[in-house]
C-alpha cells in the first residue's frame, strides 16, 4: 500500500525555502512555547474556566504567535498536557490553526505522548498539518510509559509520514487500512496527504543516555527535557557540563549510524521568565508552580466529592514521591541557580544565555508560558527575550528566515 507520487505535487516539495529548525546549525534560533493555561487568578477557582475565558486565551496565543514570528523566533510550539489547568490536551488542533495564520515559522508539536494515540493517526494528524503549513512542521515526540513501546511508536510515525521502510504489523494497522492487509504479517504503509516536506523533521524528547542513543542511531533531533524541577527544590536534574557530554556521545553514536549530527539537532528546554529583577522573575516562577499544584489538587479532590473549602495538598505533601512538598519548599533563588532556567532580569537571563552558547547549545524551546504562569506573563517574557536579551540573535534569525516575495 506504499503510495509513490510523480509529477507537480512531489516537485513543490521543499521550493519554499524555510529551512527546518537543524539548518544552518551556527545560528542561534528560538522556539516560541506556551503551556496556555487558565492560571492565575483563574487556577485556583476551577468553576471559572469556561469556554469564552477559554477563546480569549486561543485568540490571544493565536495572535500573539504570528507577533513571534515577525520578532524572530524560529519555531512556534506548544504541549500536549492533560489537567484541569490546561487548555491544549489535543495540540495538534491549535497546531492546525498556526498553520493558517502564520507563514514562516516552523510548526513545533513540543511534545505529543505518542502511546497516548494510535502511532498511525498521529501520522495523518501530522502530514495535513505539514500540507497545511506549506512544509513547515516539525514532530516533537515525548515518552510516557515503556521506552520500548514509545520507540516502536516513534518509529512507525516516522517510517509512514517519512517512507522508511519501516514495516506496520497487523496490530498497528487503523481499521480503515486493516481490511486490505488481512493475509499479510506486515504492510508498507504511507499516509495521505503526502506531506510537502520530503523528510518531515522528527524531535524526541531524551536526556538519559540510553534515550539520547537511540535517538542518534535513528538520526532523530532530540528537545533535552525541561531541566527545571521544582520538585527538587528548582534545581536542574542535570547540570550543562553533564549535559553537554551527553550530546556530544550522542552526536558521535549518530554519525557512526550515517547520521550527520550536531548540536543543531539539540535543543535547550528553558523555563523563561524576564522581569525587572531577578526577585520578581522567581517568584513569578515559584508561585506559577504553587498555583498549578493547589489548581489541580483542589480540582481532582473535588472530582472525588471532597468539599470545594477543603483542600488536599496536605495529603498530597505527604506521598510518598509525588514532588508536591518540594514544590512548596523550593526557595525562589533556586531558580535563579540553575543554569537552564532563563529566569532573572534582563541582565541575569543575557548572562546565563550566553554561557549557554559558550558551550555550545544553539536552538532554544524557550518556555515562556510555562505551568501556572499566565499566558500575558508568557508573552511579556516572550518579548523581553527578543528585543532586550538577544535582538541580534532573534534579528540574524528573522533574516535566515524570511520568504522571499513572489512578485
Amino acid at each position: 500500500m506504499s503510495v509513490v507520487q510523480d509529477g507537480p505535487y512531489r516537485e513543490q516539495r521543499g521550493i519554499d525555502g524555510m529551512s527546518s529548525l537543524s539548518d544552518d546549525s551556527d545560528l542561534a534560533k528560538f522556539i516560541y512555547w506556551d503551556n496556555l493555561t487558565y492560571a492565575p487568578p483563574g487556577s485556583r477557582d476551577p468553576e471559572k474556566w469556561d469556554a469564552k475565558l477559554g477563546a480569549q486565551i486561543y485568540e490571544s496565543y493565536l495572535d500573539h504567535c504570528v507577533e513571534a514570528e515577525g520578532l524572530g523566533y524560529s519555531g512556534l510550539s506548544m504541549p500536549e498536557h492533560f489537567g484541569p489547568s490546561s487548555l491544549v490536551t489535543h495540540p495538534n488542533i491549535m497546531l492546525a490553526a498556526l498553520a493558517a495564520r502564520t507563514k514562516r515559522a516552523r510548526i513545533v508539536s513540543g511534545v505529543n505522548l505518542a502511546l497516548l494515540h494510535r502511532p498511525m493517526h498521529l501520522a495523518e494528524q501530522f502530514a495535513m498539518i505539514d500540507v497545511l503549513s506549506g512544509g513547515r512542521l516539525e514532530v516533537g515526540l515525548g515518552r510516557r510509559g515503556d521506552r520500548a513501546a514509545f520507540e516502536h511508536a516513534a518509529d512507525l510515525v516516522d517510517g509512514t509520514l517519512n517512507e522508511i521502510d519501516c514495516p506496520v504489523a497487523k496490530d498497528d494497522l487503523t481499521p480503515a487500512t486493516a481490511p486490505f492487509a488481512q493475509d499479510v504479517e506486515t504492510a508498507k504503509i504511507t499516509v495521505w496527504p503526502r506531506p510537502v516536506q520530503r523528510r518531515v523533521p522528527l524531535w524526541v524528547a531524551a536526556e538519559t543516555d540510553g534515550s539520547l542513543a537511540a535517538a542518534a542511531r535513528r538520526g532523530w533531533n532530540v528537545f533535552t527535557g525541561l531541566n527545571l524541577d521544582p520538585a527538587a527544590g528548582g534545581m536542574s536534574k542535570v547540570g550543562v557540563n553533564e549535559m553537554v557530554g551527553r550530546l556530544d556521545r550522542y552526536i558521535e553514536i549518530g554519525r557512526e549510524n550515517g547520521h550527520e549530527l550536531s548540536m543543531a539537532n539539540t535543543a535547550a528546554s528553558c523555563f523563561t521568565v524576564v522581569a525587572d529583577t531577578d526577585r520578581e522573575a522567581a517568584e513569578l516562577v515559584r508561585d506559577g508552580f504553587a498555583s498549578h499544584v493547589e489548581a489541580a489538587s483542589g480540582h481532582l479532590a473535588r472530582l472525588a466529592g471532597a468539599h470545594p473549602d477543603e483542600s488536599s495538598l496536605e495529603t498530597l505533601a505527604k506521598e510518598g514521591d509525588t514532588g508536591v512538598q518540594g514544590v512548596f519548599e523550593a526557595s525562589a533563588d533556586s531558580y535563579l541557580e540553575n543554569p537552564f532556567a532563563l529566569v532573572g532580569s534582563v541582565e541575569t537571563v543575557r548572562g546565563k544565555l550566553d554561557a549557554l552558547l559558550a558551550a555550545g547549545f544553539r536552538r532554544f524551546v524557550l518556555l515562556c508560558g510555562g505551568v501556572g504562569n499566565t499566558h500575558e506573563i508568557g508573552w511579556q517574557t516572550a518579548k523581553a527575550m527578543a528585543e532586550d536579551v538577544a535582538p541580534d540573535l532573534f534579528s540574524a534569525a528573522r533574516s535566515a528566515t524570511t520568504v522571499p516575495d513572489a512578485r
